[in-house]
């Protein structure tokens, strides 16, 4: 008997330690990595005549996509990448879904955005404006919808990063010298039809079944937001510098982190962030010049989230 008990035992413990291997080796990480550059030459979600290209947004997303595939491992097929027009509310939407159709318990989903942010007048925030992304084809996306996805992907046992290259104050483009030039990543605050657009494509939508249905009443899962500025601070997308792509700097930032140590924690990789942009204005104002990179990056999650990686190993 006790022989029998002893096998018993080992089984359990080989079968166990298998069905954990197994549940290790089935965990995905899905991605959206988002970049827009072109946007409609008229500025239809400001009434603005005018230019609101970028230049490094694209470029970013394909930085993130290159990251997270080469360093963290996740497999190609499991990255979206969108830029221009393939980041429409369409293409958005589309993405979405795949993925909300494909996560299960135990899986990772990473979102990533560089384009242009706003923000519209919403009296029930308390600075009555909500922040907002602006895609393609000027569809704007409240962010109320992100921290609902953040919701839904934790009750159902699905970690998330959600990664924010564009900021939701106003701004202007600005030069730094000849040749190395800045554009703030903003559309400032947007015309209330603007918003309203936003429900068409997602309250309207015929397709329902993108939302997941939650399986607990309390989270499983964490979930980390790491925004490029505050709210009140523009964000920056530099072009220019020879030999250097266009990029937004706070994925230019980012990605030098993650490229030195891609296990680096989210905290540390903005103590790293903050600590060069103020040595860099630092410098910039002991030579002289009389401008400087105003930006502020911060993030948003619970202090044990905050002490891990962006990707959870």
């Amino acid at each position: 008997m006790q022989l029998n008990n002893n096998l018993s035992k080992s089984r359990m413990a080989a079968l166990l330690g298998l069905a954990l291997v197994a549940s290790a080796v089935h965990a995905e990480t899905y991605a959206v990595c988002v970049g827009i550059n072109d946007y409609p030459e008229k500025a239809q979600v400001t009434g603005v005549q005018g230019d609101p290209d970028l230049k490094g947004a694209v470029n970013d997303a394909t930085a993130m996509r290159d990251i997270l595939t080469g360093k963290f491992g996740v497999k190609s097929t499991n990255v979206q990448l969108l830029t221009d027009q393939a980041a429409s509310s369409k293409g958005f939407l589309a993405a979405l879904t795949k993925v909300l159709d494909t996560v299960k318990p135990g899986d990772q989903f990473v979102f990533t955005f560089s384009g242009h942010g706003g923000q519209v007048e919403d009296k029930s925030e308390p600075d009555g404006k909500e922040e907002v992304i602006v895609l393609a084809d000027d569809i704007v996306v409240p962010g109320d919808l992100f921290n609902e996805l953040a919701k839904m992907f934790t009750l159902n046992g699905v970690n998330c990063t959600f990664i924010f290259d564009s900021c939701f104050s106003g701004g202007m483009s600005r030069d730094v010298d000849g040749k190395i030039s800045t554009r703030t990543k903003s559309l400032g605050t947007l015309k209330p039809k603007s918003a309203a657009r936003t429900a068409d494509v997602f309250s309207k939508s015929k397709n329902k079944g993108w939302l997941l249905k939650p399986k607990s009443q309390e989270p499983t899962a964490t979930s980390a937001f790491l925004f490029a500025g505050k709210e009140d601070k523009p964000t920056l997308d530099i072009s220019g510098i020879p030999d250097v792509p266009d990029n937004g700097l706070f994925t230019m930032l980012l990605v030098d982190c993650l490229n030195y140590d891609s296990k680096m924690a989210i905290k540390d990789i903005y103590i790293e962030m903050n600590l060069f942009l103020d040595e860099l204005n630092k410098k910039m104002a002991a030579e002289g010049v009389d401008k400087k990179f105003d930006q502020s990056p911060t993030f948003e999650s619970v202090a044990d989230r905050a002490a891990k990686p962006i990707l959870l190993g």
